[in-house]
């Protein structure tokens, strides 16, 4: 098993601390109303309660992402945790590697005609490649400068 972390951008990392927190401002201010009309047992009882159980859920999914983003490979597969979120997707399905110099991005292109972006960080794109390729190792590596063939 092999783990490589997401590489956030500053904005992602902007936005996900902006929603943490609100979540968590919403959090507090519907729990102080929940404890507030609690004696009352009235219909606004059930309403916070809703509240503070949904923004709970978004305040540990946030967190999640922050912490628990990453690629993971295993069992000839290529998982991709975005927090709680999981995705699988078969190594043998991959047909190219392709590392586009230019915006320093590396593409996954599969069978199926889909790809994906790997975002990780730049230092470990040979690593990855190199870990994906003893899978399956089949896998084309191509490096281009937009769009063209890099010069040897």
């Amino acid at each position: 098993m092999k783990s490589f972390k997401f590489r956030y951008s500053n904005t992602v990392w902007i936005l996900l601390a902006l929603v943490l927190v609100l979540s968590l401002a919403g959090l507090i201010w519907n729990i102080f109303n929940l404890i507030e009309f609690l004696p009352t047992g009235s219909y606004k009882v059930g309403t916070y309660s809703l509240i503070v159980a949904l923004t709970a859920i978004l305040t540990l999914l946030v967190i999640s992402v922050m912490v628990y983003g990453r690629y993971i490979i295993k069992d000839g597969k290529l998982y991709s945790y975005f927090g709680f979120i999981r995705s699988k997707m078969e190594i043998n399905d991959i047909i190219c590697l392709t590392h586009f110099k230019k915006s320093d991005k590396l593409v996954a292109y599969f069978k199926d005609e889909t790809y994906t972006v790997i975002v990780i960080f730049p230092e470990f794109y040979e690593e990855f490649i190199s870990t994906v390729r003893k899978v399956n190792p089949s896998i084309l590596y191509d490096a281009k400068i937009d769009g063209e063939d890099t010069p040897e």
